[in-house]
């Protein structure tokens, strides 16, 4: 309607923002219609330069960089463009979306781009607390979420959420969320647990974790399928490879998980058309795992475009995640000797990252693999 409107009666400043949230309204699960949702997006942009409205740049950046342009631009490309929103926001007294901005910018950084962890836990911190200074605390429990995330990864016994929830435990910050009908950190929370524990291989708490985020959507299905940020993406990746891991197991529920993997490989198709720096490194790796639920040989050549991939394209810890699934199933093949280099690899990979327990993880796989090889004898 606010579209319509400028188009009848003429542009104001509120105009750019009507056409951004047209754009992420396209781009959403509704519609999947890419292509002209950028163009929306790059009509608000345009129009709020055109007009001076420096303003609304929060609000502008933070639906065009976080929900329209993650389909059509390099991730990286756009950190740039939520630290300028955080620092507009904050210039023109707009305190909830500059905290919005920033929020994205570490959605992004973390789990899209693969930032340096314990980097990204410091800046966290300090935009945490500017962020209880301008009295925006919902936005900082969800920060609160992503930090913790940070902790888990390097291994830190510490708990992100003492100063934020009164000292709870995490489950105990679940308990809170879903009693209290706090949809996005309920939300956050499932899926930063579900990442978590699919990276550092306790797949049976990984699956737990998306069945409860099912149960969360069909409670709130509108929620579930509109205006997706990085988050959705990067959770629907990781989904697909939980489902390609229990199908493998080939028990009563491996038709329900090939169902899953199917459904995360049809997104990823249809988003790595839209934008192959983005997504075509976590298709192939996709690709991969299926072709080796299936016993298909080109599982190999798919691992290593995905290796390569996010290599080129700057994804580090996918990297590393693709160097170690491609070491699994050279195990599986009886390739010591290549699957050892693979591990290697992936530890270079995760020391990059700063991920401390998964370097762990690796390293304990190099011990015991190491005397098989031939290198060793």
């Amino acid at each position: 309607r606010m579209v319509r409107m400028t188009v009848e009666f003429g542009v104001c400043s509120i105009s750019a923002i009507a056409f951004s949230c047209y754009g992420a309204w396209l781009a959403s699960s509704l519609n999947d219609d890419y292509d002209v949702a950028f163009t929306m997006g790059r009509v608000a942009s345009d129009l709020m330069k055109k007009l001076g409205s420096v303003e609304i740049l929060p609000r502008v950046h933070a639906v065009v960089y976080g929900m329209i342009n993650i389909y059509k631009e390099p991730w990286q490309a756009s950190l740039c463009k939520h630290s300028e929103a955080f620092d507009a926001g904050l210039m023109h007294g707009d305190m909830e979306y500059a905290v919005s901005n920033i929020a994205f910018y570490h959605t992004l950084a973390l789990f899209g781009c693969g930032s340096n962890l314990q980097e990204s836990s410091h800046s966290l911190q300090k935009h945490m607390q500017r962020g209880l200074q301008y009295n925006q605390n919902g936005m900082v429990k969800i920060m609160a979420v992503y930090e913790q995330m940070t902790f888990d990864l390097m291994g830190l016994e510490k708990n992100a959420y003492e100063s934020h929830f009164g000292g709870l435990s995490e489950d105990a910050v679940i308990d809170f969320a879903m009693k209290n009908k706090i949809t996005n950190l309920s939300r956050a929370l499932y899926q930063k647990i579900r990442y978590v524990k699919y990276m550092c291989g306790d797949m049976d708490a990984a699956a737990k974790h998306y069945d409860l985020q099912q149960e969360l959507y069909a409670n709130c299905a509108g929620q579930a399928t509109t205006g997706r940020t990085v988050f959705f993406l990067i959770t629907a990746f990781i989904d697909g490879l939980i489902g390609l891991y229990f199908a493998r197991k080939h028990r009563d529920d491996e038709a329900k998980w090939t169902g899953v993997a199917e459904t995360a490989i049809e997104y990823m198709t249809k988003w790595a058309k839209s934008c192959s720096w983005n997504f075509a490194n976590k298709l192939s790796l996709l690709q991969a795992e299926y072709f080796f639920l299936k016993d298909d040989e080109q599982a190999y050549s798919c691992y290593k475009a995905s290796i390569k991939q996010a290599r080129e394209h700057r994804f580090n810890h996918e990297e590393g995640l693709a160097h170690e699934k491609l070491a699994t199933y050279l195990l599986h093949k009886s390739n010591h000797d290549e699957a050892l280099q693979h591990f290697q690899d992936a530890k270079k990979c995760y020391e990059t990252w700063y991920a401390h327990v998964l370097v762990r993880r690796v390293e304990k796989a190099i011990a015991v693999l190491s005397p098989l090889c031939t290198s060793s004898r």
